[in-house]
């Protein structure tokens, strides 16, 4: 008897912990909440031409304290394009990795869920909290659904890194009020 108990009482704890870990992020807002421009600012390393290529996300990140200002991106709206395609702004089409900053705005305070989706790598952060997360090479998929807090509507900090290994490449984001469908974040939602 004391066993099941015992085993009981594992797996409540287990289910509480579980529930603790999954309550949602609470995000925090940025000082400044106007004065901004739409889209998101970015600096690019190209690593080179082939038989060079990042292995990893790791790796791609590694390389940032060398990135370059590039054209500013227009939000996240960079979908699946061909392997002969420019990565996002930047005029190579592979091994280039990506230091992507600024904003995004909720328009109403409470639980949102965000699905980052790249091609290939990627990590994203909201107000510092990690909101999508890839480490290797994939097809334009969607990364994990991550629950968020908004205390208030306003802009919160973004920023991502991203890489590009070789192929195709896309670069996007979800989002919705917890219990709706998600739909893609609108580029008018992102400044810098």
């Amino acid at each position: 008897m004391k066993r099941f108990v015992s085993g009981i009482a594992f797996v409540v704890g287990l289910l509480v912990a579980a529930s603790v870990a999954a309550a949602p992020a609470k995000l925090t807002p940025a000082g400044k909440q106007s004065g901004f421009r739409q889209g998101l600012s970015v600096k690019y390393h190209y690593l080179g031409p082939p038989p060079l290529r990042f292995q990893s996300l790791s790796e791609a990140k590694s390389t940032l304290g060398k990135a370059k200002p590039g054209k500013p991106l227009r939000g996240l709206d960079y979908r699946d394009a061909p392997e002969n395609a420019p990565t996002l702004t930047h005029k190579e089409n592979f091994n280039v990795a990506a230091d992507i900053r600024g904003y995004i705005k909720f328009d109403a305070p409470g639980t949102y869920v965000i699905e980052v989706w790249s091609n290939d790598g990627v990590e994203a952060k909201i107000s510092g909290k990690t909101v999508g997360y890839f480490g290797g090479r994939q097809s334009c998929s969607g990364n994990v659904r991550t629950e968020v807090e908004v205390p208030k509507a306003g802009w919160y900090p973004l920023n991502i890194a991203y890489f590009q290994k070789y192929g195709t490449k896309c670069l996007m984001m979800k989002w919705g009020k917890k219990g709706e469908k998600l739909r893609w974040t609108p580029n008018s939602a992102f400044g810098y």
